[in-house]
């Protein structure tokens, strides 16, 4: 693992105002955390820093600290990076140390290579896990944990047990927890079209208001509720009163 110095200079005085003229001076506020010594308050050239994190979040750092005049040297990690959320300002580090003789737990993030088997049928490659968990020396720690899956078809999942062993690495995760996935492809629903009626040109009904009238029969006329009235009666000849004799 390539190893990186960064200039660091304690600090005594703390505060916001006191952060903003750190900050002014294009250095970052830092706080180194030790399990055998106490805390320590610095502040690191903010080109140092950047050059750091260029390499990778996880890269072992050589710090050179100036005290009232002294000078000491430690190694340490970084633990945790502000940044302004707009500007991208660094705003606040981090650092705890390690010793090499020690193992520490960490993580690393995976790296994918080769094209999955399952992608040529129509799979997706889905990554489940960014980074894995690890444990390990300071200066064992990997740049990234190496991932091929040239072999994983659809349907197929690589856990963290599949994955190659890496020298001088202890992986620390659930065996069984799900690293890379091939994802079947879901079904395309076919959407049959609705078939549209076709207005058919149909001709007129003809409704017909009354029954055909027989032969010397009046027509027979329509009601006011479209019912048929019934055929008007054949008038019968008046037959004449025969006049009494006398």
């Amino acid at each position: 693992m390539e190893e990186l110095t960064i200039n660091a200079t304690v600090r005594k005085d703390f505060g916001k105002q006191k952060a903003r003229i750190i900050r002014n001076k294009k250095e970052v506020p830092a706080v180194l955390y030790s399990k055998n010594h106490d805390t320590l308050h610095v502040s690191i050239p903010a080109e140092e820093l950047k050059k750091v994190l260029k390499s990778g979040s996880n890269e072992l750092i050589k710090l050179r600290i100036k005290n009232d005049g002294e000078s000491s040297q430690k190694m340490a990690l970084i633990k945790e990076l502000q940044r302004h959320i707009t500007t991208d300002e660094f705003l606040h580090v981090d650092l705890y140390e390690v010793f090499e003789n020690q193992q520490i737990k960490t993580k690393a993030p995976v790296l994918i290579t080769g094209k999955a088997k399952g992608i040529e049928l129509g799979g997706i490659l889905q990554v489940v896990a960014r980074e894995l968990s690890i444990k390990c020396l300071p200066t064992a720690i990997p740049k990234h944990i190496e991932i091929d899956v040239t072999e994983l078809n659809i349907g197929h999942t690589l856990h963290v047990k599949d994955i190659k062993p890496v020298s001088g690495v202890q992986f620390t995760d659930n065996p069984e927890a799900p690293v890379v996935h091939v994802m079947v492809p879901a079904k395309e629903e076919v959407v049959q079209p609705v078939a549209t009626a076709e207005a058919t040109a149909a001709e007129p009904e003809v409704i017909k208001k009354g029954k055909e009238a027989k032969e010397g029969e009046e027509p027979a006329e329509a009601t006011k509720d479209g019912k048929q009235a019934a055929p008007a009666a054949k008038a019968e000849p008046k037959k004449e009163a025969k006049k009494e004799s006398k």
